[in-house]
């Protein structure tokens, strides 16, 4: 059984992040995304929309743990990967330390999909 600590969603249009990577090309993906988020949203097709969703969990992941913690982790210092089609959180020691900070241990995340929006909902939990 776990205890929530903090909870966060974010919807975010494809298309506007679809419109800030043309606009900012490179400058753009590698101040949010990390080198293995890029590598697996550009092996094969919608790499739009799984960047797309990436961009709506590190914005949850930040909700959730208070939007401060955004300045000490940076938005690589958040990082989603895909693990037998499950979305998780990789924790980071920074993240880590900003966890047992607000009494948490881990961070849960979901991320979803339509044809123009993605929406990623973080709980972060202290599992007893």
């Amino acid at each position: 059984m776990g205890l929530i600590i903090g909870v966060g969603v974010d919807v975010v249009s494809i298309s506007r992040v679809k419109k800030a990577i043309e606009k900012c090309g490179a400058s753009f993906l590698k101040r949010v995304f990390t080198e293995r988020e890029l590598e697996y949203c550009f092996q094969s097709g919608y790499s739009y929309e799984k960047l797309a969703v990436r961009f709506a969990a590190k914005e949850a992941v930040f909700k959730a743990i208070g939007r401060a913690s955004r300045s000490r982790l940076g938005w690589r210092g958040v990082e989603v990967e895909a693990v037998d089609q499950e979305a998780r959180v990789v924790m980071s020691e920074t993240l880590l330390n900003i966890l047992r900070e607000k009494g948490a241990r881990n961070i849960l995340i979901s991320l979803s999909h339509d044809r123009t929006s993605d929406v990623a909902i973080a709980v972060a939990l202290l599992i007893a």
